[in-house]
């Protein structure tokens, strides 16, 4: 069997797409808990996790989140602190404290034990933010994320959450509604150490550029095989 004109056309066209969808990914919301602070009597807290689907570190020095007022003007906005630099492939979880950071180890140190206990995944990150007006809603809300300069980075809504359960966007999602709650077993989620919360807040999620370049690749070495055998 050969492979012809058009297949191999196509199939070089969507590794291309697929690398270059990936090269120029950058931070994306991939996931939200807007019922931390009333599913767990532990660290009590919401919280997003932010993940770097690109291939270079982003320096995230001077960004900021916000709630659904869609403000990045100072005031409006909070700043985000503890991480400063989010590598290649990495996901940091972002837990909701006080504006002044006084309650930032403490909080930090209650969200790793309920939901890891002592077993904390190796590499995990985790940074901090709070600030009048930006808690997450669970009626519904939105995140929004801003660079030093004030640009929108990332941005994501939702709807009424399920006490105890995040909203996972592993798909990638921006500028738009997410809506897929996390399940235990997919995309890397489970339940807590307390047995109260599913989320996945150590897992990397794998973005949808990286499952077509594979894909791309498993169609490539069977057409391969199939023109050895032939």
């Amino acid at each position: 069997m050969k492979i012809n004109n058009i297949q191999s056309t196509c199939l070089v066209a969507t590794l291309m797409l697929a690398a270059s969808i990936q090269a120029n990914a950058s931070i994306i919301i991939s996931e939200v808990h807007p019922t931390g602070s009333s599913a767990t009597t532990t660290y009590a807290a919401d919280w997003f996790e932010l993940t770097n689907t690109g291939t270079s570190a982003v320096d995230i020095t001077g960004w900021k989140m916000d709630d659904n007022s869609n403000n990045a003007v100072a005031g409006q906005a909070v700043s985000l602190r503890g991480i400063t630099s989010i590598d290649a492939g990495k996901s940091v979880v972002f837990l909701e404290t006080d504006a002044t950071g006084t309650t930032d180890t403490a909080k930090d140190a209650s969200f790793k034990s309920a939901w890891f206990g002592s077993n904390v995944p190796t590499g995990f990150l985790i940074g901090n933010y709070g600030g009048s007006g930006v808690s997450l809603g669970a009626g519904g809300d939105a995140v929004n994320i801003y660079n030093s300069t004030g640009l929108l980075q990332a941005n994501v809504m939702f709807g009424a959450a399920t006490v105890g359960t995040s909203f996972n966007n592993a798909a990638g999602l921006n500028n738009t509604t997410i809506s897929t709650l996390s399940v235990v077993g997919t995309n890397g989620a489970f339940t807590s150490v307390t047995g109260s919360e599913i989320g996945s807040p150590s897992a990397v999620p794998v973005p949808a550029a990286v499952w077509l370049f594979s894909t791309g690749l498993i169609g490539l070495t069977g057409f391969a095989r199939k023109r050895k055998a032939v």
